[in-house]
């Protein structure tokens, strides 16, 4: 969901613990990160293969037992050519876990959720103390032992307090200097997430990043590795495949639904993406959760 702000707004674990365990493989069909921020903290790390993502400007190339650590409102995403064959597992969760109210933690805390500080870090072999503190972050949420909540908190404290003493923070006017490229682009983004079911052209994208579209496609490229237009159709795409997973709709009626009115474009489009077509996916997933449920049914 997106809130008033644009920003992707979804529950994360429970009110009185908010954060989401993640475990993924890019490997699988519907695996997908398009370009998205939220106003969570998210801890990645990877457990083999190699991975490339893109996170506020830059891109981080990531091997087995890396990390990465973003703060508040950081767009990341990736793209099919560039991010790899790997498994990974994140952590994403509400920072107000470790905000204290009327203590010094607080207005630190703030700043970051606010957007005026944030933080992108990949953490390095010569920091094994840090390391430390982020494997025994993961393996308490994956195992939660009891009491584990206790632990998970202050380790997260242990964790800013590294990153705080150390300042391997900066501040968001050194961040946007690079022609403001976060504010754009969210504007981008949260018009796609709103209008991708309806017909949108190069000049209204455009448009809402107040650039010129021949400039516009240029920095897009730069910054996300897509065409304006590819972004666009694989968001199509993708949404079409909660469609197929998640309803009993046509074909016909999810193309429709997700901004296509062509339908031999749309199998063109989703072969390219997804290296099947529509109703293949729909059975193929059907029939890996039918085996799922016998599986499960006989006690294996």
């Amino acid at each position: 969901m997106i809130n008033s702000k644009g920003q992707e707004s979804r529950p994360r674990g429970t009110i009185a613990f908010p954060m989401e365990y993640y475990s993924i493989d890019t490997s699988v069909p519907d695996y997908d990160l398009p370009f998205h921020w939220h106003t969570e903290f998210e801890f990645i790390h990877v457990l083999r293969g190699d991975y490339t993502i893109f996170a506020g400007t830059k891109e981080y190339a990531l091997k087995a037992g890396d990390f990465l650590l973003l703060s508040s409102n950081v767009i990341h995403g990736d793209n099919e050519e560039s991010r790899g064959i790997c498994a990974y597992e994140s952590l994403v969760f509400d920072p107000s876990m470790i905000r204290i109210p009327n203590y010094l933690t607080e207005p630190f805390i703030e700043k970051i959720s606010e957007g005026e500080l944030y933080f992108i870090l990949q953490p390095k072999i010569d920091e094994p103390d840090f390391i430390q503190l982020l494997m025994d972050l993961f393996l308490l949420v994956k195992t939660k032992p009891v009491g584990y909540e206790w632990d998970t908190v202050a380790t997260i404290f242990k964790v800013m307090g590294y990153i705080t003493t150390r300042r391997l923070f900066e501040r968001n006017e050194h961040y946007l200097k690079d022609d403001g490229k976060l504010i754009w682009l969210k504007c981008v983004m949260n018009l796609i997430k709103q209008k991708y079911n309806q017909p949108l052209t190069l000049d209204q994208l455009a448009s809402s990043a107040g650039f010129s579209s021949k400039y516009f496609c240029r920095i897009f490229h730069e910054v996300t590795h897509y065409t304006p237009m590819e972004y666009l159709n694989q968001y199509r795409i993708n949404k079409a495949c909660e469609l197929l997973l998640d309803g009993n709709e046509t074909v016909e009626d999810i193309a429709y639904c997700c901004g296509f009115n062509d339908m031999s474009y749309f199998i063109k489009l989703f072969k390219r993406y997804k290296n099947t077509t529509p109703l293949r996916y729909r059975n193929d997933a059907s029939a890996k959760k039918r085996g799922y449920y016998m599986l499960h049914a006989i006690g294996i």
